[in-house]
């Protein structure tokens, strides 16, 4: 063990931990700065291979095994070539470092080759062998991946390399979510193993050309529990504990695949601010995110709680934040019906504010779309929260609707005047017949009432008013109009009696009786024919009439008046079967 190696693993903050033990016990094979093999890359070779095909069994010496052709990939650190492998007839892609001078990156390699190289998973890019380069310096060589970052797939809905993923250019993100599920599996897995990525982000995704997808980028990698005294990763996604120096865990990378998530759902990093320190600082706090109102309630609450600033907050592990992913595919269509639902809900409050149109056609229709929507959503999915308070919105606004229309049924039926019409025209017939009965005798026997006779009069036509309102009272009380009709005719006759018993103390003619009952009568009806009904003017004028004759011909005023009931009453009883005889046109119509 050389003390350049043990420099370059102290740089990478690995030289103390099982990945440092893991690169300092691999044995010598060959001379120089390394306890890893010269081997194939001792020499990496731009030129075919030399000799006889013959040799070593018809295989091209090792050290111009590869033949490099050009540069496929470039970061701040790193370098990828594609390289020809001759003895397999293969492409592989070598990772060297970017500056061959710069220790840090080499020691990052180390940590990769060896990380990477422990990690067999599908959804992790195969490491082949880790040699040292022409430069000395480390140097992996990987399979080569057929493919593009998964970054190119979300600033492009229309790149080739959606083939074979779920979604249209309009909507890719069931592709996304199938991507993130495979990401999720690779880390899941290298959690098991005990390693944490900490740089997960699209860049570091490489999506292949038959639905592979591979984590790549492990260079920052680290033991579940280590702490790290330098801030390291991208700022636009990193963890609080990333910044803090806190120990790192699986929690970690939810975190990551949680602002993986963002980026997909925004377009933006979880950080986004002018510069690194800022973003920093923002990774530090960590504040929940406001998403706009298209975004899914349930991914809304899933990026938030995996980028929760507490790590025990999170999804405890990358298998859960897939579980999650998974269920929200399971109801996508469900949640999207729901909130369909949900933005004709919003249309039909606005409607119903006070400077709303309530009477729109519009309501009616978009009460019976968001009812049918919210029913086979959450038929679908009976778990949907969002679309049961929707729902409830939605009944509650239904049940005013009907509380309202049923109130209003109730005042149309109220005020209908047909209903107790025919038990009234009964009753005023009644009452008319037996008027006229006994203003005749009264006339063929020349009576003349006195006043307390007068009294009694109608005293004994109120009691059979009485008796008839109580034999016909289904008929005569069955809605509010018929009710103040009885009522009204109820208080005239009072009124009357009582009126008729004051002028027993008065020094008065009957004339004067009859003369003052029908001016109270007249002043009745006209009223009663401004809120009653205005067929009750014709009465307000025969007792008004009888009014001026009591006045001019006291003589005649018992003639007078008894002509006037009568003609009132027959008056009243024919505009009552008038009204009927007309409903039953326009029902015929």
């Amino acid at each position: 063990m050389t003390d350049g190696l043990e420099a370059k693993l102290r740089a990478a903050g690995v030289a103390d931990t099982e990945v440092g033990r893991s690169i300092r016990s691999a044995p010598p094979s060959g001379p120089g700065d390394a306890t890893l093999p010269a081997g194939p890359l001792a020499a990496l070779s731009a030129q075919p291979p030399a000799g006889d095909p013959s040799d070593a069994a018809g295989l091209a010496p090792l050290s111009a095994d590869f033949e490099t052709s050009e540069v496929i990939g470039e970061g701040g650190m790193g370098r990828v070539l594609l390289a020809r492998q001759h003895s397999l007839a293969r492409e592989v892609a070598i990772k060297t470092a970017r500056f061959p001078d710069d220790a840090a990156a080499s020691a990052a390699l180390l940590v990769e080759s060896v990380v990477t190289g422990r990690l067999e998973h599908p959804g992790i890019v195969p490491v082949h062998a880790i040699c040292l380069d022409q430069h000395g310096q480390p140097a992996i060589v990987m399979k080569r991946i057929e493919g593009v970052p998964w970054r190119d797939l979300a600033q492009d809905p229309d790149h080739v390399g959606w083939d074979g993923w779920e979604g249209a250019p309009d909507d890719r993100l069931p592709g996304h979510l199938q991507i993130l599920s495979q990401v999720c599996n690779a880390v899941h897995f290298a959690h098991s193993r005990g390693v944490v990525h900490r740089d997960i982000k699209l860049d570091n995704v490489l999506i292949g050309r038959f639905g592979d997808v591979y984590l790549a980028d492990w260079g920052i990698a680290t033991e579940i529990g280590t702490q790290s005294e330098r801030v390291c990763g991208t700022p636009g996604y990193m963890a609080p504990e990333m910044v803090s120096g806190a120990p790192v865990d699986a929690r970690t990378d939810v975190y990551l695949l949680g602002a993986t998530l963002h980026e997909i759902l925004t377009g933006c990093m979880r950080h986004t601010a002018d510069d690194a320190i800022a973003a920093i600082v923002a990774a530090s706090q960590s504040a929940p995110y406001v998403y706009k109102p298209d975004v899914a309630t349930e991914l809304v609450a899933l990026v938030n709680e995996a980028c929760h600033v507490d790590p025990d907050q999170r999804p405890a592990t990358a298998q859960a934040l897939r579980s999650a992913v998974a269920r929200y595919v399971e109801h996508r269509q469900a949640a999207a019906l729901a909130r369909e639902s949900g933005k004709r809900l919003e249309r039909l409050e606005a409607l119903l504010k006070p400077d709303g149109d309530p009477t729109s056609p519009e309501v009616d229709r978009l009460i019976a779309q968001a009812n049918f929507g919210f029913e086979r959503a959450l038929a679908d999915w009976q778990g949907d929260d969002a679309a049961l308070g929707a729902r409830a919105r939605l009944a509650a606004i239904v049940e005013r609707r009907r509380a309202r229309a049923a109130a209003l049924e109730q005042q149309a039926y109220d005020s209908n005047p047909l209903i107790g019409t025919r038990a009234r025209v009964i009753a005023l017939l009644s009452i008319s017949v037996g008027g006229l009965m006994v203003s005749a005798y009264a006339q063929a026997t020349g009576f003349s009432p006195s006043r307390a006779e007068l009294v009694g009069y109608p005293a004994v036509l109120y009691v059979a008013v009485l008796a008839m309102t109580i034999v016909f009272r289904r008929q005569l009380l069955e809605n509010a109009l018929s009710r103040r009709y009885v009522a009204f005719a109820h208080t005239l006759f009072l009124f009357m009696i009582a009126q008729r018993l004051l002028s027993l103390a008065q020094d008065v003619t009957a004339a004067d009786v009859l003369s003052r009952d029908s001016l109270m009568l007249a002043a009745g009806f006209a009223v009663a024919a401004l809120s009653l009904g205005r067929w009750l003017a014709a009465l307000a004028a025969c007792f008004f009439a009888c009014f001026a004759a009591t006045v001019l011909w006291p003589e005649r005023a018992l003639l007078a008046y008894a002509i006037s009931s009568a003609v009132a009453t027959f008056i009243a009883a024919g505009l009552q079967w008038a009204t009927l005889g007309d409903a039953a046109k326009h029902a015929q119509t």
